[in-house]
């Protein structure tokens, strides 16, 4: 089999190059940079070949690939026309794969499903660590559960991880935007890279994250059939993602409304601290849900080992490479599209470890409540059985208290006057 790798000296675009060539697949190593190319293959095998792949992808298709992997991006800067090189591959007669995280590139590649149906093409988009991976975690799972209550996934680098330019270039483009995000069965809106949370790896691995987009986002609510879909991200060091966080709120309140021009600042500053933190990254998908009447949460974990992180996003390029025989025809994205074993087994000669853990995950009320949560009528439960967020609306009486600190309260909270028969909305 003969590969075609746009982008394959870049960070994952190589990795992939070198897991491929360790399969015995032949590489062609295409970019706009003869000599990147050049001096990739020198070191690591393949042929290099020079090609701007959005203006006239023909030198590809010379070379006679079975497959075509765009790992070249940033997929959202692809213009207005983005699947030109799909629907080149689709001409020729070629399967294509790429390893795109932006979400309305992802989902949009279902266009082309007919006529690549009819050539007989495979062409799948987001096939990188999102969709391809987090959704065959999803997959394996969400098995137990009768109901999805919520989809949480974060991606954490170590910080010695390398930064091609199309990265960050793609992060830069996201802080302090705004962000759709699907939580309690309904559509609202939230901001990149504004708060943060800590999430355990790990007991020596907590690191900080925060919302960021993703195909998880836009793609997982209807597939899966969750209340709620997050997926966050972070750096390693608090100092760079607090920078971050800094920078969302400028942007947020309008300035470096451009931010193309800080790529250079950012990259400068992530080698100025390459030598901190660590080699380890890792990756969590965690699915609420209930089964049997009780609350779950079920977590699949990844860490990295020895600077291997990079690789993750070029495995489940590799796993589908083996496995096209057992993929149909057709454009669409990369959504459990094979099993989370098989992406599993494209590692197990990298230093990378997963395991999955699963815990009682009861709502507040039911924590708190205890013993008792059983005497409440089942209205009241579907009430109170709340992962993520939830927003109910309807009609009370409302009474009051007339303390002057109670309306002090009432004020301050904006609850709202009392009354026989008033609307509430609860959130």
């Amino acid at each position: 089999m003969r590969i075609a790798v746009v982008g394959g000296y870049g960070v994952f675009g190589g990795r992939l190059c070198r897991l491929l060539q360790r399969d015995g697949v032949e590489v062609v190593v295409a970019g706009r940079t003869c000599r990147a190319a050049e001096e990739f293959c020198a070191s690591h095998g393949g042929t290099p070949l020079a090609v701007d792949a959005r203006r006239d992808p023909s030198p590809i298709f010379a070379a006679g690939p079975d497959v075509v992997v765009d790992a070249a991006g940033p997929f959202q800067a692809y213009g207005s026309d983005p699947y030109s090189l799909p629907r080149a591959c689709i001409r020729h007669g070629v399967h294509y794969l790429d390893l795109a995280d932006d979400a309305a590139f992802v989902a949009g590649i279902v266009a082309l499903d007919a006529e690549a149906r009819a050539a007989g093409c495979i062409v799948l988009s987001g096939a990188s660590s999102v969709p391809a991976l987090s959704s065959a975690a999803v997959e394996a799972l969400r098995k137990p559960f009768s109901r999805i209550a919520l989809i949480d996934s974060t991606i954490l680098p170590g910080n010695r991880a390398p930064r091609g330019q199309s990265v960050v270039q793609a992060i830069l483009g996201q802080v302090g935007m705004p962000l759709a995000l699907w939580r309690g069965g309904a559509w609202r809106t939230g901001r990149c890279w504004v708060q943060s949370t800590i999430v355990c790896l790990r007991p020596d691995m907590r690191r900080r994250a925060s919302l960021i987009g993703a195909p998880d986002l836009l793609l997982f609510p209807e597939h899966f059939a969750a209340r709620s879909v997050l997926f966050r991200a972070g750096l390693e060091l608090p100092l760079l993602h607090r920078g971050l966080q800094l920078l969302a709120r400028l942007r947020r309140v309008g300035l470096f409304r451009n931010t193309d021009r800080l790529t250079p600042l950012a990259i400068g500053a992530a080698r100025l601290f390459e030598g901190h933190g660590s080699d380890r990254g890792g990756m969590t998908v965690d699915v609420v849900g209930e089964t049997s009447g009780r609350s779950m949460r079920r977590r699949w974990t990844l860490i990295a080992e020895a600077g291997e992180g990079p690789f993750v996003p070029a495995v489940p390029a590799r796993a589908i490479v083996a496995n096209l025989r057992s993929i149909q025809p057709g454009a669409r994205p990369c959504l459990a599209i094979l099993p989370l074993t098989l992406f599993e087994a494209a590692m197990a000669d990298l230093r990378i470890t997963t395991h999955v853990t699963e815990h009682a995950q009861p709502p507040l009320f039911q924590a708190a409540l205890g013993d008792d949560w059983e005497r409440l009528q089942p209205e009241a439960k579907r009430l109170h059985m709340v992962q993520d967020l939830e927003r109910y609306s309807g009609r009370a009486a409302i009474t009051r208290g007339t303390h002057p600190l109670a309306r002090l309260v009432a004020a301050l909270f904006r609850f709202p006057a009392a009354g026989a028969d008033v609307p509430v909305s609860v959130i």
